[in-house]
């Protein structure tokens, strides 16, 4: 049990690593899909039961965030209309 909770902390750590270091190249339809990540991030996080998947998801939610910041500072903002749009 503690040799699979291991793991599967080690791969939730990994994939977290990658979300938040990896190349972004923020564009508009791009933007808006990270503002509908970071609802159901939101949602999934509210629902999770787990201590585990709480912290993934909040490491996930922290990354997704700041994508948001940068599609922000490169002047793409995400609002509800662009939201139902795509």
């Amino acid at each position: 049990m503690k040799q699979q909770t291991l793991i599967t902390l080690s791969a939730l750590f990994f994939s977290s690593a990658v979300l938040a270091n990896g190349d972004f190249e923020p564009s508009k339809k791009v933007c808006v899909n990270v503002g509908k990540e970071i609802t159901r991030v939101s949602t999934e996080m509210d629902a999770a039961k787990s201590g585990i998947q709480k912290t993934w998801l909040k490491r996930q939610l922290r990354a997704l965030k700041q994508k948001n910041n940068t599609c922000s500072v490169k002047g793409f903002e995400n609002s509800s209309a662009e939201l139902a749009k795509i």
